[in-house]
């Protein structure tokens, strides 16, 4: 049943995590030089262009975030093992890792940082989050991009109208409100970049600061259920 899931599959917890993933993507690629810092099928297109067109300095700068992404993978991979080592929750330990990047990576930008620096922070935080979560309603989703996304939401809403299955429709609606959450952030990161410049980065600490809490609860009620 789907009241009996942990609070970090919720669709509460997936919606934050996408409009983060959304948000900080619009505003990296609308301030950054068109870069991404977690889609990075979009700065490998970019890197192989300016390879072929032969601008060596432009592809540095998406080889920056690509490289970035990696280590925040394997970085969670050694935070996991940490706590598994600790018996702490995996997940509580990743996020907090994370919005301690996100808060440091929004104090370099408003302190107007190498952009660099920002965009390697950004990458390594939601390389981290992408590793942690990757179910909702036990339903397989990504949290920083659509593509797969998209294909789902296709595929379960057809299967509800050949089956008539309403277990596939409430899938649908899931993974559409995900894709929703994703679109609602990149937008509100141009709506509020252009309001408060860099100081737009700190809802991202703010949007995962509520994972925080969600993830939290299911600690909560772990250790309620060992009384």
């Amino acid at each position: 049943m789907v009241e009996n899931l942990p609070y970090k599959q919720s669709l509460k917890t997936g919606a934050l995590l996408a409009s983060t993933a959304g948000f900080v993507d619009s505003y990296t690629f609308a301030f950054h030089n068109e870069r991404f810092a977690s889609f990075q099928s979009g700065n490998l297109i970019q890197l192989a262009i300016n390879l072929m067109r032969g601008h060596w300095q432009a592809a540095i700068l998406f080889v920056v975030p690509i490289a970035f992404f990696l280590i925040g993978s394997a970085l969670n991979q050694i935070l996991k093992y940490i706590a598994v080592g600790q018996r702490i929750p995996w997940e509580e330990l990743s996020v907090g890792v994370e919005i301690i990047g996100l808060i440091t990576a929004a104090i370099l930008e408003i302190t107007h940082t190498s952009s660099m620096l920002v965009l390697s922070v950004l990458a390594t935080t939601l390389a981290i989050q992408a590793d942690t979560f990757s179910k909702i309603r036990n339903m397989p989703y990504a949290t920083i991009m659509s593509t797969g996304n998209l294909k789902t939401l296709g595929a379960t809403f057809t299967n509800g109208i050949i089956k008539h299955s309403s277990e596939d429709f409430g899938k649908a609606r899931n993974i559409g409100l995900v894709i929703l959450a994703f679109v609602t952030g990149a937008a509100f990161a141009e709506l509020l970049g252009r309001w408060v410049g860099p100081f737009a980065l700190l809802y991202a600490p703010i949007a995962i600061g509520g994972v925080f809490v969600l993830v939290w609860q299911d600690h909560a009620v772990e250790m309620q259920k060992l009384k």
